[in-house]
């Protein structure tokens, strides 16, 4: 993760206005491990953050990394529960063999004890209780690319078994140099134009769909999204749904999007 200072309030639209379009694209395509559920996805603008290029220790009455970078900037957070029964292992070298594509380099990467307190991690660092964990089963991965974005992976098991994983994007002001253009809009019950749109894509054009809803008597908005998203899914078929990857605005996305409508912008690797 990259922390955040001085944050007050959080908004949805900076995923489509705010981050640029290389460092965006890259978090949104990336494909989770499976059966991965999303526990919550957020994005901040214009922020002062930190980026961790070391172990964290004690410092002072708190904790802190070693090391770390500076940046003010955008920043997009998303955190996934993984069911117990798992190997760490393999969900890390899923997670690490995507962020080093795209001519990413690691700029630094600990497991187990090297990366230090586990608890300091969680509540000092990323100030997220889930991700704590057994100091000797976390993962920590800080990637970057050539227009200085930083991506940053942490992950543990938690003591009831479930893995926990955070994944976080930054671009600093200076890389913020192209916007995400929408493409195409149109209701997400309308799985027939959402199969042209598809069908009708470059060969090799990835999209990604951000799905705004909103919450009723029964269910909530996030859940109102999860569901439409299932049903366009299956009524995609097996060819065109790997062309499109969905994300759940749920009502978080700015009033221009509508409701229960999906919006689609291209993926570029």
């Amino acid at each position: 993760m990259i922390r955040l200072q001085g944050v007050t309030g959080w908004f949805f639209s900076a995923l489509l206005l705010c981050v640029s379009a290389n460092s965006l694209a890259s978090v949104l395509a990336m494909q989770p491990y499976r059966d991965a559920q999303l526990v919550k996805s957020y994005s901040k603008t214009d922020q002062l953050m930190e980026v961790p290029l070391s172990k964290i220790s004690r410092s002072g009455r708190g904790w802190e990394p070693d090391t770390v970078v500076r940046l003010q900037g955008d920043y997009f957070s998303s955190l996934y529960k993984i069911n117990r029964n798992i190997l760490l292992t393999d969900v890390y070298a899923h997670y690490r063999s995507q962020m080093l594509l795209g001519g990413r380099t690691v700029v630094f990467e600990c497991e187990s004890r090297s990366c230090g307190s586990s608890n300091a991690w969680a509540n000092d660092f990323f100030g997220d209780y889930l991700l704590y964990g057994a100091d000797q089963s976390q993962y920590l991965l800080v990637v970057k690319n050539r227009q200085e974005v930083y991506q940053v992976l942490y992950l543990n098991r938690r003591g009831a078994g479930d893995v926990m994983v955070r994944l976080d994007e930054m671009a600093s002001s200076q890389a913020k140099d192209t916007e995400f253009e929408i493409v195409a809009q149109m209701p997400i019950q309308d799985t027939p134009r959402i199969r042209r749109f598809l069908n009708d894509l470059p060969p090799g054009q990835m999209v990604v769909g951000f799905v705004t809803s909103e919450s009723s008597a029964t269910m909530s908005a996030i859940q109102s999204g999860d569901r439409w998203i299932n049903q366009v899914s299956s009524g995609l078929g097996a060819q065109l749904v790997e062309k499109v990857r969905f994300i759940n605005l749920a009502d978080l996305g700015r009033p221009s999007l509508g409701v229960d409508r999906v919006s689609f912008v291209y993926a570029r690797p």
